[in-house]
């Protein structure tokens, strides 16, 4: 009778062997790879695994021992959740003796979350709970699970290729990364399954580790000792119940030599609901004017469906479509959208080809060309750059010109004449309207030279800086760097320019130029936090009262700060050091403050923009123990800030 339920008893636990739809321990998968998927259709699964590997000794025999997950059950209420769990223990099969022991040492939780609806890509991340009983048979000799699996909590992160999706003989690829919570442990594993209707075959390598910090070549066993496994494996599928099995080969010394895995499951769907009626929906959009495809996008207004595109043959297909009423809507760019009702039935098949009609992408430009000096029309050239409109001359006895079909947006325009400056134009072309142009010609003989010499406002060095025209389209000019100087010939007229030199704030100016003239400019440059001293700045003796041979250098301060609108100015206060420190700092502060307001009401500087700081005798820049260096400490600075 004894031998009977024995054998009852094996043949129960070995009907039970290998189930691949939840990895050992709960949740989808092979055997210690999770798929990143959940059970699908809500499905209840019940299994059972052992983890076996056969033993022989003297005194004890043959026996077949390893760890059982018993009573594991999955649940995916949502397409996205999984939450599983499993009791564990080791079973001990002696077949010498016909004895069956079995020790229960714990139970595993988890849960899993994933994002399914990528195509091809699947994602989710899970969590796993192995708790280890307080006391079991085995915890002083073999250990938890025969220390073939760890306890603890820990996590994973997931991630499939399903190439299932692509074409239906194409396997699923499977990849597990996973750390531990309260310790060292870490997991790295990877599998590859071949899906079928009866029959899956599968293989799957993982590797463990306890490592603080596990660079990737520990895995594989570089100046460590990984617990790295690879298992192949097989499914066999009767409807709601699944067999599998497979062989686990250890691949180092720190895990056995061979396992078998072998276990069963009960799959229990949920009832569906009955189907949604469906059709089909289909069609083509194409230019009304030519008939040639336009791959436009395909939306539902009243949102029967997502939004999809047309290929480039202008074709649309929606295999599974909403019955009743849909409205569809095909818009491109450059194109008037349409929108139609299409009547989709259950099964049925809704066609409908799109014809879009296209936007008026075009204007028209028109204008007059004259002698700026004498108002006298001109016939000149007009051309037109980076589009395709032929070039037109406007007329000679009115000096107007039309162009008809020029594409909408920005366009460049070169307006020339023998004998005059040629001009550039960018003009913006408006969607079916009229974009009018007057171009106004200056004789070559009408022209003046322009000088330019860029300096550093502190030590009059030279610099190198660009000088580029801000209201006419002309190229840059070079100043020198060891002149700090450039010139160009232009037509009269009036110009703005805008100076810029590395490492300093940009300056603008404007000018007029006249025929035959010469205009000189030098542009001195400053940069943010330069200090100068402005020399020639003098006040009555022990005073803060400014004298009045003092306007033209603070007349040349406030010119600095309207070159330079965007900078801010601190008014430094420095005195000698004849005097005791308090008073050479009040007289510091009161001078400061006298020269800021002169600035800003005699100057015309916005006070925002300035302030004013005493530091009396703190900040000398020679010594005070001559007259020379008294009277060079004895003075008022320009600092900017910003």
């Amino acid at each position: 009778m004894q031998k009977k339920m024995i054998m009852l008893a094996i043949a129960l636990l070995m009907a039970g062997i290998a189930y691949a739809d939840p990895a050992l321990g709960g949740g989808r998968g092979l055997f210690r790879i999770q798929d990143a998927r959940v059970e699908e259709d809500g499905a209840l699964v019940f299994a059972n695994r052992w983890s076996v590997q056969r033993l022989s000794s003297e005194l004890e025999g043959t026996s077949y021992r390893g760890p059982l997950f018993g009573l594991e059950m999955n649940y995916a209420p949502f397409p996205f959740i999984e939450m599983f769990g499993s009791l564990v223990g080791v079973t001990n099969l002696n077949a010498d003796k016909w004895s069956l022991f079995y020790d229960w040492q714990g139970q595993a939780l988890g849960a899993k979350l994933s994002i399914p609806w990528i195509p091809v890509l699947k994602l989710g991340a899970s969590g796993h709970w192995m708790m280890e009983k307080e006391n079991y048979e085995y915890k002083n000799t073999a250990g938890f699970l025969d220390r073939v699996y760890p306890s603890g909590k820990s996590w994973r992160a997931l991630g499939a290729l399903r190439l299932w999706e692509l074409y239906k003989t194409l396997p699923t690829l499977m990849f597990n990364y996973g750390r531990g919570f309260e310790s060292d442990y870490a997991f790295v594993g990877a599998g590859i399954e071949f899906p079928s209707d009866a029959l899956d075959l599968f293989v799957e390598a993982s590797s463990e580790i306890n490592d603080p910090a596990p660079a990737f070549d520990k895995f594989l066993g570089k100046d460590y000792t990984p617990r790295a496994r690879i298992t192949p494996g097989v499914r066999i599928r009767i409807p709601y119940f699944h067999l599998n099995g497979g062989v686990e080969i250890g691949l180092t010394d720190s895990v056995p030599d061979y396992q078998a895995i072998l276990g069963f499951s009960i799959v229990s769907p949920f009832p569906k609901p009955p189907a949604k009626p469906f059709g089909r929906l289909a069609g083509q959009v194409k230019d009304a004017r030519t008939g040639m495809p336009v791959a436009a996008t395909i939306t539902s207004p009243n949102h029967r469906f997502r939004r999809m595109k047309a290929d480039a043959d202008g074709i649309f297909f929606l295999q599974r479509a909403p019955v009743g009423v849909v409205v569809v809507k095909a818009e491109a760019e450059g194109y008037i959208p349409e929108a139609v009702p299409l009547v989709v039935s259950d099964k049925g098949f809704a066609t409908h080809t799109f014809e879009l009609k296209p936007l008026v992408p075009y204007g028209i430009v028109a204008g007059r060309v004259y002698d700026k000096v004498t108002g006298q029309p001109l016939e000149a050239g007009v051309k037109f750059s980076g589009v395709d409109v032929a070039p037109v001359t406007s007329n000679p006895s009115t000096g107007f010109f039309r162009v008809d079909n020029v594409p909408a947006g920005l366009v460049s325009i070169a307006i020339e004449k023998d004998g005059y400056f040629p001009e550039e134009r960018v003009i913006d072309v408006e969607d079916g309207a009229v974009t009018k142009l007057e171009a106004a010609l200056v004789a070559r003989d009408m022209r003046g030279w322009f000088v330019a010499r860029v300096v550093d406002m502190k030590t009059g060095g030279a610099l190198a800086a660009s000088i580029s025209f801000t209201n006419v389209k002309r190229a840059a000019l070079g100043a020198d760097a060891q002149t700090g100087e450039a010139s160009v010939e232009l037509p009269v007229g009036a110009y703005e320019v805008k100076v810029e030199a590395e490492g300093y704030l940009p300056q603008t100016s404007a000018f007029s130029m006249a025929k035959s003239d010469t205009v000189r400019r030098t542009f001195e440059m400053v940069s943010r936090g330069m200090v100068m001293t402005l020399k020639g700045v003098y006040f009555e003796f022990g005073k803060a009262i400014l004298r009045t041979e003092s306007y033209p250098a603070l007349m040349e301060a406030a010119q600095v700060m309207k070159d330079n609108p965007d900078i801010q100015v601190e008014i430094q206060g420095h005195t000698d050091s004849v005097g005791s420190d308090a008073a050479n700092q009040t007289l510091s502060e009161k001078r400061a403050y006298s020269v800021m307001n002169w600035l800003v009401q005699y100057g015309g500087i916005d006070p925002k923009r300035i302030s004013a700081k005493g530091y009396g005798e703190s900040q000398p820049i020679a010594s005070n123990s001559t007259d020379e260096g008294r009277q060079l400490n004895r003075r008022v600075d320009f600092a900017i800030k910003q």
